[in-house]
């Protein structure tokens, strides 16, 4: 599994990565290039591999799990055509601030009832209180990321490659 990360993106910046969607080679290469724009990876939020479980904990029925739950991961779509390559999701910034009040509401016990509820086959072999702490290290982060991306008005893009 590879390492997550959120990018939080100005309009120009989003309309780059959105006029990519559906050709995952020139989305691999918009998403290259916001990586190697340090201004922009410095204000991103790495989730290193706890995206996993915390999507699959926050929304584990995807795409028809309950909003604004699965954007913190999933996003409101997705941009990518071949899903097991590469997952990259947008929330614009009305989306972002929906979820950003979403995880403001999300005490560290709700996630763990959430953990703790995932259905069995959405659970990784590590499964159990040190991947239960290990992602809620990664939340807190996250919730940090979401409101000030949410309070400067900005587009939310996710992205990792298997």
């Amino acid at each position: 599994m590879n390492l997550g990360l959120h990018f939080r993106l100005s309009d120009d910046q989003a309309a780059a990565v959105l006029a990519a969607a559906g050709d995952d080679d020139a989305l691999m290469d918009a998403i290259a290039l916001l990586e190697e724009d340090a201004g922009v990876y410095d204000r991103g939020c790495e989730t290193d591999k706890a995206w996993d479980p915390i999507a699959c904990a926050l929304a584990p029925e995807g795409d028809r799990d309950e909003w604004p739950a699965r954007g913190v991961i999933g996003g409101a779509r997705s941009l990518q055509t071949d899903d097991d390559a590469l997952w990259v999701t947008h929330l614009d910034p009305a989306e972002t601030t929906e979820v950003a009040h979403y995880l403001a509401g999300l005490s560290d016990g709700d996630f763990s009832a959430a953990y703790r509820a995932m259905p069995a086959e959405l659970r990784n072999p590590e499964f159990g209180p040190d991947e239960e702490a290990y992602a809620l290290g990664w939340l807190g982060p996250l919730r940090t990321f979401f409101s000030d991306a949410a309070g400067a008005g900005e587009h939310v893009v996710f992205t990792v490659t298997f």
